[in-house]
């Protein structure tokens, strides 16, 4: 075992107790999908077959199981909107009573199995799974390790999703086991209180990866790094960058409800992608680290993905959680939930101190230029490209599409459209409130509200919750201002919006290839400086 690794885990003795207060099981609500008493639900996964790239799964369901014992596979998975049909890659299917005998099953669809207990209490479901593509998604297992993504190998029990579940993993001799709910060595025994946090939580298995951690308002962050080739003197960096990342994004919101979060990093494998979950997430970058531009490009998929263990984990729109993982999700809030989060991914690079004000204006004139000349802007609004996200967030196009021309990313308009509002609240205010203050009216709305499920706390929000906390944040009726540009296609006003902070926007180059940029007006007034330093710097003047 590496020395970091050991050193992580012995910091982790302090907090096993409190860690374990994360699997503690949520009270079912009116309405919520169980079919019945509870089941007795254990998983098995281990990796024999590296070279085939082979998962084999075991699924154990204890209980009063009836004439037809329903197995579910995801269409999706949270995160990444569109449908995969993750059944296609299972194969190998086998059912027994847990005396052995065997039991006859059958597909109901590509993605539901029934089994048939014929009066058994005791089912064994078995099943390999194809896994053979490294990303915040899929999974993979080859001979450098073996990374999954929950929805993508474990089938469900249907009617059970909320009963507890364990995990048991045999991973190959001499390789190293880590995931955001392990809290010992090479841990291989996981309880969770339900399925949906069973697959929220990705796992690394593999001979080797460093492991560092640190302390910030009494949370333990680890970051995991399984680098392909020499580092470059850059982990130490990284992981100094990563808490200062954390650092600042702990001050938006609040320091989040959990007591160990884990960064999963996988830099120079085939792979690229950025997921986030619960108490963890996944960043992979297929280029090594070379120099310093690979290494900001890690650090800002970091700064993006734990914005979202408030952003879209827990304050999450309606149909995030709890999740029907039958059909994709068509949900009008993704502007919020990923635009919001590319904002303050990018901008809370500048305000930790990782990148320079000059380097922000210079993303920030990126953002705004493609927000005023993509085609796709006047075809869909900030709303209904969220709502189409099943379309195009990883979607297959068997045909030929007009991508440029019929749709522009949530990503970049809601960033836009948060850029507005953080200037605007901020100008309305006189740097008292900020796009914070809409934030947390918003967790106080929905996660802070009762519970509607057995998924966590609070609830979903609604559109009409956005609007009503950056209304309170903004001290203003903002409902036309969300008409014309969230739910129209209207060219958001950057330069006004820019004014307030007493910068402007400029055009540099030809007009076939010119290129937008950000400066400070020197003739900038009391107030508009006010605005600017605050909205740099992350802060408000009382």
């Amino acid at each position: 075992m590496h020395p970091r690794l050991l050193r992580s885990f012995l910091a982790l003795a302090a907090i096993a107790v409190l860690a374990s207060a994360c699997a503690t099981a949520h009270p079912a609500a009116p309405g919520a999908e169980r079919a019945g008493p509870p089941f007795t639900i254990a998983y098995a996964i281990a990796m024999p077959d590296t070279i085939d790239h082979l998962y084999q799964v075991q699924i154990d369901v204890s209980g009063a199981l009836g004439d037809t014992l329903r197995l579910q596979m995801p269409v999706w998975s949270p995160g990444r909107y569109a449908r995969m049909d993750f059944a296609r890659n299972v194969r190998n299917e086998s059912a027994q009573e847990g005396d052995g005998r065997a039991l006859r099953f059958d597909r109901e669809n590509g993605s539901l199995w029934r089994v048939y207990p014929s009066g058994a209490h005791h089912v064994v479901f078995r099943y390999s799974v194809f896994a053979d593509n490294l990303s915040g998604t899929f999974s993979v297992v080859d001979t450098a390790h073996a990374n999954w993504n929950g929805a993508s190998v474990f089938l469900y029990v249907v009617g059970h999703k909320p009963d507890p579940v364990t995990l048991a993993v045999t991973p190959p001799n001499g390789w190293h086991i880590i995931n955001g709910a392990s809290t010992a060595p090479d841990q291989r025994a996981f309880h969770f209180p339900n399925y949906d946090e069973l697959i929220d939580t990705p796992t690394e298995v593999a001979k080797h990866f460093d492991v560092d951690s640190f302390s910030v308002d009494g949370r333990l962050y680890r970051v995991m790094l399984h680098h392909n080739g020499d580092q470059h003197g850059f982990h130490d960096g990284f992981v100094h960058d990563v808490e200062r990342i954390v650092q600042y994004e702990n001050r938006v919101i609040g320091p989040p409800p959990l007591q160990m979060y884990t960064f999963m990093v996988n830099v120079g494998y085939p792979g690229s992608d950025g997921m986030e979950h619960l108490y963890s997430t996944q960043v992979q970058t297929p280029a090594p680290w070379t120099d310093s531009a690979s290494f900001m490009a890690t650090l800002g998929d970091v700064a993006h993905e734990y914005f979202h263990v408030w952003n879209v984990k827990r304050i999450r729109p309606m149909a995030l959680g709890p999740f029907d993982y039958t059909t994709e999700q068509y949900q009008p809030s993704l502007w919020v939930a990923e635009g919001w989060t590319q904002y303050y991914g990018e901008i809370g690079l500048l305000r930790a101190g990782v990148v320079s004000k000059d380097a922000y204006y210079h993303v920030l004139g990126r953002v705004i230029q493609a927000n005023l000349e993509t085609p796709g802007r006047k075809v869909v609004s900030a709303r209904m490209a969220s709502f189409l996200a099943p379309f195009w967030d990883g979607a297959a196009t068997p045909m030929k599409v007009d991508r440029p021309g019929s749709f522009f990313t949530y990503y970049v308009k809601g960033e836009g459209l948060a850029l507005l509002l953080d200037l605007d609240i901020r100008a309305r205010t006189h740097n008292a409130r900020s796009l914070d203050d809409a934030l947390r009216a918003l967790k106080r709305l929905s996660w802070d509200a009762p519970n509607a499920s057995y998924y966590l706390q609070g609830r979903g929000y609604t559109e009409e919750d956005v609007v009503r906390a950056v209304g309170e944040a903004a001290g203003a009726d903002l409902y036309p201002w969300f008409d014309r540009y969230v739910g129209g296609v209207d060219d958001p006003p950057f330069a006004d919006a820019l004014a307030q902070a007493g910068l402007h926007l400029v055009t540099r180059g030809d007009p076939e290839h010119s290129q937008y940029e950000v400066v400070e007006d020197p003739t900038v007034t009391a107030d508009q400086l006010r605005v600017r330093q605050g909205w740099l710097t992350g802060t408000v003047t009382p």
